[in-house]
């Protein structure tokens, strides 16, 4: 019998924590790249895909190249200034209590697991590996690749599950850390199950329109429950 319920899951803050090497990672790839660093100081990119995060970098620097055409080049740049930070941490932390959640799910034949990111895919499954867990469990996935907004990223999972499992899911749940999470997830008709383990406080997260809010990602058996049936 296929899985009834999708769970797709954000990776920065979410399942891992890069001690913000993304940011590190960027300025790098600018600087060898554009022979400029990104400043992202006051700047909010959180929640955001990263093509728009380095379109947008590109423009507030008044950097007059076409990001679109330089963009394939910077990409391989950054994912070398990340892989290269990764190493000098000696790799970077997962979140809380995701490790036996995330095996819970996995044991669990009624869910199936993806990844809802705005990271691109080569990057984001470098951070994944480099916390030390598997990106292999993550079959149904919607990446920065996929979409201009990360409002139209769970359309793109949803579809994906289909496509692997001959129908579309019962119940798709959205786990982040953002009030773009959160947004996302109902953009796409999906439960939000925000989790503080980033940058905003419980309150934001519930004032942005989460379904559920905790602090962390446990205790396990509750977040299966609350994910299986509400």
């Amino acid at each position: 019998m296929p899985p009834s319920t999708l769970v797709l899951l954000d990776i920065d803050a979410t399942l891992l924590d890069t001690q913000d090497a993304g940011v590190v990672a960027y300025e790098r790839a600018s600087a060898r790249h554009f022979g400029v660093a990104f400043d992202f100081e006051n700047v909010p990119v959180h929640g955001r895909l990263d093509h728009e995060n380095y379109a947008d970098a590109v423009i507030r620097h008044g950097l007059e190249v076409d990001h679109r055409a330089e963009q394939p080049a910077f990409r391989a740049a950054y994912g070398a200034a990340l892989a290269e930070i990764a190493t000098e941490l000696g790799g970077f932390r997962a979140c809380p209590d995701i490790e036996p959640f995330l095996a819970a799910m996995v044991a669990d034949p009624s869910i199936e697991l993806g990844l809802l990111t705005g990271n691109w895919e080569e990057t984001g499954r470098l951070k994944i590996r480099h916390a030390g867990l598997d990106d292999s469990i993550f079959r149904v996935n919607a990446f920065a690749d996929h979409g201009e907004h990360r409002d139209e990223l769970v359309p793109v999972a949803v579809a994906a599950f289909a496509a692997l499992h001959g129908d579309f899911p019962a119940r798709t749940v959205v786990v982040g850390d953002t009030p773009r999470d959160v947004q996302c997830a109902l953009a796409g008709d999906a439960i939000a199950l925000a989790v503080a383990t980033g940058i905003h406080s419980v309150e934001v997260l519930q004032n942005a329109g989460a379904h559920r809010v905790v602090g962390t990602l446990a205790p396990t058996h509750d977040l299966l429950e609350f994910i299986r049936h509400g």
